[in-house]
């Protein structure tokens, strides 16, 4: 028997949502803070996210391309009456993001069960 193995059934420490979504999804925690605010708000232009979060506009722009390759949003253009055009970002619904992590979770952990089972000492 494995003496002073630690206890898994434990975590070491608290993990937040934050934690998970930045592990799972490759983000920075504005990235994920924005994506929350999206969740929140619904549809938000990138002005309206640079008042709330009082960053420079390239900061936000940088957030939402790196949100929008993660697949966490998307953006709808709005048509200027007399012309141009802007952008409303919106979040994918946080239930799809959800499955989506379980699943990711899921492939991760049968992937590491299966390397496990396959090991031999050297």
């Amino acid at each position: 028997m494995v003496k002073n193995f630690p206890d898994l059934k434990t975590p070491y420490r608290r993990i937040s949502l934050d934690d998970i979504m930045d592990c799972m999804f490759g983000l920075k925690s504005f990235e994920t803070k924005t994506y929350f605010e999206l969740v929140d708000k619904g549809a938000l232009t990138v002005n309206e996210l640079v008042e709330k979060f009082d960053k420079d506009r390239s900061t936000v722009q940088r957030a939402l391309q790196n949100l929008a390759v993660a697949g966490l949003i998307y953006r709808e253009q709005r048509n200027i009456k007399h012309g141009g055009y802007y952008y409303v970002y919106h979040a994918a619904p946080f239930e799809e993001v959800k499955e989506t992590m379980k699943s990711s979770l899921k492939k991760w952990s049968e992937a590491v069960t299966e390397w496990i089972e396959n090991l031999t000492p050297e």
